[in-house]
């Protein structure tokens, strides 16, 4: 045999974003100088760095090759054993090459980011909030949700409590707060309180979020019973100016002025009438099929439903890890829908991807920038093969963002023929 090797150093380890060396001790055991290529097999060749690549050797001639490990600290690298071999390859006689195994491992490391979305909810009885965990370390791990309101004047709901997060991976948590007390009219109020994420061997996560609440009684009610209230008295004095003005004689005719007494009670007999005739008369108005969280349905003469249409608004958050975002539109019992066309807008000239999916299947796919290109915020998209969507099945918008900072915000307006 041409050479032979001898690894130090079987079992190395190494911490993320660190580095660890073993030496090989390699030989020429042949009587002619040859020239020895040292190469890494394995996964950690990605990040093995080797001294020298290339030696010449003396026949009996010895040399020592440093093998430098620098696993970067990232999710692709798994804590755990890596097991590599270094190849000595002779020039002179390629078939008399080795191979030395060895095994680096990776120490584990912690780090989860987390955000929430939105930050500030807005309701009367439970405020949504959604909190997205990003596993950034080298291992799984598990987290437990909580949250904290240190006036004690809201009550959370936890969806899930606790969750393991995977690799390289985002996973969404639900977070909802409801008021304590309620109270009937007048300005939202500000309950703020804190998201916490509990990680192992780590720092605890803290994130504020708020829940504005609003009045169970809407400003418009009192704005709308104020309205009525004046039109009813406005119309009491109409009908008593015109009460005054034609009075109603019941007494019966008088003997001594019969032709009066006649015309007051042609008089009366007129009055009567012309009254009922000035009261207002309402007549049902046209007829709309809604309901069950669908669409606004147009409606023709004759009741039967044709088109319809929806929105689905999207905030999808840039360097969020794992696939596209997804807002969906879930199909009501009851009704089939084929999709004829989505006016796709971009009012804030994001940047990125958008796909149309009906279940799994990608209906159409446009970049956010060329809605934008002409000036427009809007472009219409017509799919070439209109799907049909049967209740219970989705109508989805999976937003990639690329924006640097903001959240993109692209909607659909979706125009839809019911299908009997």
């Amino acid at each position: 045999m041409a050479v032979s090797a001898l690894l130090r150093t079987g079992a190395v380890v190494v911490a993320p974003g660190g580095a660890a060396r073993c030496h090989v001790l390699i030989r020429n055991n042949s009587a002619v100088v040859d020239q020895f290529v040292f190469t890494v097999r394995g996964a950690p060749a990605d990040w093995t760095e080797i001294k020298p690549a290339v030696a010449n050797l003396m026949p009996r001639q010895e040399v020592s090759v440093e093998l430098t490990f620098r696993p970067p600290r990232s999710h692709e690298v798994p804590a755990g054993e890596h097991p590599f071999a270094l190849r000595i390859a002779s020039r002179e006689d390629p078939a008399g090459s080795v191979v030395q195994e060895g095994v680096v491992t990776v120490e584990p490391f912690t780090e989860v980011a987390a955000g929430v979305v939105p930050e500030t909810s807005t309701a009367r009885r439970i405020g949504r909030h959604t909190l997205a965990l990003d596993n950034l370390g080298n291992h799984p791990v598990k987290v437990e949700v909580g949250a904290v309101d240190k006036d004690e004047r809201l009550t959370f709901r936890r969806k899930p409590a606790r969750l393991e997060l995977p690799l390289g991976h985002t996973t969404f948590a639900r977070v909802d707060a409801r008021p304590r007390k309620y109270f009937w009219k007048g300005e939202n109020v500000p309950l703020p309180f804190k998201i916490v994420v509990a990680v192992p061997d780590a720092q605890e996560i803290e994130l504020d979020a708020r829940l504005d609440q609003k009045a169970l009684i809407p400003r418009r009610v009192f704005w709308l019973v104020s309205i009525l209230f004046g039109l009813l008295m406005v119309l009491v004095i109409i009908v008593t100016l015109l009460l005054r003005q034609q009075p109603v004689s019941i007494a019966g005719p008088s003997p001594e002025r019969p032709s009066s007494s006649a015309a007051t009670t042609t008089t009366t007999g007129s009055a009567a009438p012309t009254t009922a005739s000035s009261a207002p008369s309402s007549a049902p108005g046209p007829s709309r099929v809604a309901g069950g969280g669908g669409p606004s349905v147009s409606a023709p003469t004759g009741g039967r439903a044709v088109t319809g249409r929806f929105r689905i608004e999207t905030r999808a958050y840039p360097n969020v890890g794992g696939g596209p975002q997804l807002f969906s539109y879930v199909v009501p019992a009851g009704a089939r829908y084929r999709v004829l066309s989505v006016v796709l807008r971009n009012p804030a000239a994001d940047t990125g991807q958008l796909q149309i999916r009906h279940g799994s299947v990608v209906v159409g796919t446009v970049d956010l920038a060329v809605i934008n290109r002409d000036g427009n915020d809007e472009l219409t998209f017509v799919p070439d093969d209109p799907p049909l969507v049967r209740p219970g099945e989705r109508i989805t918008l999976a937003v990639v963002c690329t924006n640097r900072r903001d959240p993109c915000t692209p909607t659909g307006d979706f125009t839809v023929a019911l299908v009997r």
